[in-house]
């Protein structure tokens, strides 16, 4: 068990305080609440008959989402469906964590409340010149939309995950053979030659008659048909149709950054040093008056020029600042106990305190220095504020307005008309939309779906809210539509021409590749063989896997060739990447210093290669999820995915 905890953190209450103050600092949660109103299971899923919760679906979800959106510039792309995705994609993530989890616990894996917070003030994303920064923290974690609650329990669940992967992928090994093999095998040469028939060339001088063409498009009328097409009327709805109008005032956004004040500034802070006379909470007057009068001894000794950082190391109970001369470095307020902090933020700078009384015992305080608040300016960053909460106010009301539509148009489902006054949208009609449409609405291929189901097409009724983009929907009602007619003859017939070209000249170089190979098997000169048949020669040439200017397909055929005979030679034909018609022609294995009849090369002559041992422990790692996987009973709630209900696999 990888299990490290440190006494002296542990037995100091005053730091442990310290700790607990830092990291339990209160967010706000940015949660996809609508996703959970209603019925529907109170879990997200059960895995071996344990419940994972909501909140944890809930933080899997906008983690995804962040991470997708920011992997786009900061916003999705119209059209891409990305709730669905997401949702199944923060499924798959929790079910597997608890998976995983619940094999941690069977494998009697922990991570300590210590452990934690060390790793926490120790992480570098929280960290500023090494030094762990609250601000820092607080960003890092409302970036991805989750508290600090929901973040420690994650990141302990993560470290518990490290462990478990760790004590996979660390323990595979790689045997010295093992390695060598595979440098030899990655640095292999063949040596290869090539016979190339172009297939547009040879197709270009087929001639077809009109009988011809005329037959193969009788026998396939179906992939010459114009497809299934609709015209729709539609109500569309995006954030910034909503607020094009909207005034903002300097009131309205100076309210705003005072409310997001700490993304821009920092709060004032104190840098101070203690020397704590440990006591407990419930100690009697007698053993208070006792620690008071010491720490008042200790302030005459302060007073009458001794060193604070002596007197610290030799009489403090804080192990941590004591060993450090007393300091606890710069805070802001509400990380320290009240008494104490309100003691330092009243105190100037140099000042030593009175004895300070604390849950912890007798404070004494030398106030290091005063950290005035720093940062931006609201004129600073005026414009950004004013972008924001623009931004902020059309999402709001995106979301009114979307439940709006959409009671308005279920509620009165043979017309958009009364959606329309109710939401203010304007109702539109599309030109024709079909498979091959990219413009306007109809490049979203959910729009033609919608508008082709029974309820929309063959009952005249509203669709359902159409999510096209991350903010931005659509209400429809088909108003035309026609079926799939076949194209007339004329309309298709160069295609039809060329694809009767193609498939001739396809099966005449398949003819003339298979009867070449049996030509060259017999002792023919393959120079003169491809240029009595119009072919490029490519002479023969050590290729490697990565085959550098070769084309891909050749390579990849080359190395799939058992090695041939002693001065024989071996044969394949091969479709090149272009579509060509190809003959490889393999020679030999060019391999260093290695034949059939010697030993694998010292390792000191292997080149170097990186070792197997991570991609083979990441691999039984891999192998261990799946097993796990199969093995499991999972009911999901289907409800978060798609408003159904649960379903077990």
């Amino acid at each position: 068990m990888l299990l490290d905890l440190r006494d002296g953190v542990r037995n100091s209450k005053w730091l442990k305080y310290v700790l607990v103050g830092i990291i339990c600092v209160p967010f706000a949660l940015f949660g996809i609440g609508s996703y959970f109103g209603g019925g529907g299971p109170d879990y997200a899923a059960k895995v071996n008959g344990e419940k994972v919760g909501l909140a944890e679906y809930n933080n899997a979800y906008q983690i995804q989402r962040n991470q997708l959106r920011q992997a786009f510039g900061g916003r999705m792309p119209e059209g891409f469906d990305a709730a669905g995705m997401i949702g199944q994609q923060a499924m798959d993530t929790v079910v597997t964590r608890e998976l995983l989890r619940q094999t941690t616990t069977n494998n009697n894996l922990a991570i300590g409340d210590d452990a934690l917070a060390r790793e926490i003030l120790t992480a570098e994303a929280f960290t500023v010149d090494g030094v762990f920064d609250k601000d820092r923290y607080q960003l890092q974690l409302q970036s991805q939309g989750i508290d600090a609650g929901q973040f420690e329990a994650q990141y302990r669940g993560d470290l518990l995950l490290q462990q478990l992967q760790g004590s996979v992928v660390e323990t595979a090994f790689e045997l010295d053979t093992e390695a060598e093999l595979v440098a030899v095998l990655r640095d292999q040469q063949r040596t290869l030659s090539t016979v190339t028939f172009a297939l547009q060339e040879t197709a270009d001088a087929i001639e077809v008659s009109d009988a011809d063409i005329q037959a193969y498009y009788d026998e396939n009328t179906a992939n010459f048909n114009n497809p299934e097409k609709v015209k729709v009327e539609y109500l569309e709805l995006k954030p910034e149709d909503l607020t094009s109008d909207l005034e903002v005032t300097e009131e309205q956004l100076q309210e705003f950054f005072d409310q997001n004040r700490r993304e821009y500034r920092s709060a004032e802070q104190r840098d101070a040093s203690h020397i704590l006379l440990a006591m407990d909470s419930d100690a009697g007057s007698g053993e208070a008056d006792e620690t008071r009068q010491k720490a008042l001894d200790l302030i005459a000794r302060i007073n009458a020029g001794e060193s604070f950082e002596a007197l610290a190391e030799e009489f403090s109970d804080d192990p941590a600042s004591g060993a450090d001369g007393g300091s606890l470095g710069a805070f802001e307020r509400g990380v320290m106990v009240g008494p104490f902090e309100e003691a330092a933020f009243s105190m100037a700078e140099g000042d030593i305190s009175e004895p300070v009384r604390s849950d912890f015992g007798y404070h004494i305080i030398r106030l290091n220095s005063i950290i005035a608040e720093q940062g931006k300016s609201f004129e600073d960053v005026r414009d950004e504020l004013d972008q924001r909460y623009r931004k902020e106010q059309a999402d709001q009301a995106f979301y009114e307005v979307r439940e709006q539509l959409s009671n308005a148009s279920y509620e009165n489902s043979d017309s958009l008309e009364p959606a329309a006054e109710e939401t203010g949208l304007e109702i539109k009609v599309s030109d024709w939309l079909d498979a091959n449409s990219t413009d306007g609405i109809g490049q979203y291929r959910q729009v033609l779906a919608a508008a082709l189901t029974e309820d929309v097409l063959n009952d005249g009724q509203n669709s359902e809210v159409v999510q096209v983009g991350e903010d931005h929907v659509i209400v429809l009602r088909t108003v035309e539509h026609e079926l799939p007619k076949p194209k007339a003859l004329e309309e298709v017939r160069d295609d039809v021409v060329k694809q009767l070209q193609q498939q001739r000249a396809r099966e005449q170089l398949d003819e003339l590749a298979q009867s070449t190979i049996e030509e060259l098997k017999g002792g023919a000169d393959i120079v003169a063989l491809a240029e009595s048949h119009g072919a490029a020669y490519v002479e023969p040439a050590a290729v490697g896997r990565q085959g550098g200017e070769t084309d891909r397909a050749i390579v990849s055929e080359l190395f799939k060739m058992a090695k041939p005979a002693a001065g024989e030679n071996s044969y394949r034909q091969v479709t090149t990447s272009a579509g060509d018609v190809a003959i490889v022609v393999f020679s030999g294995v060019a391999e260093a210093a290695q034949d059939e009849s010697t030993e694998i090369a010292d390792s000191e002559n292997v080149p170097a290669t990186p070792s197997l041992a991570p991609r083979a422990g990441a691999a039984e790692f891999a192998a261990m999820v799946s097993g796990l996987q199969a093995g499991a009973k999972v009911e999901q709630n289907d409800f978060l995915l798609n408003g159904g209900g649960g379903s077990n696999y």
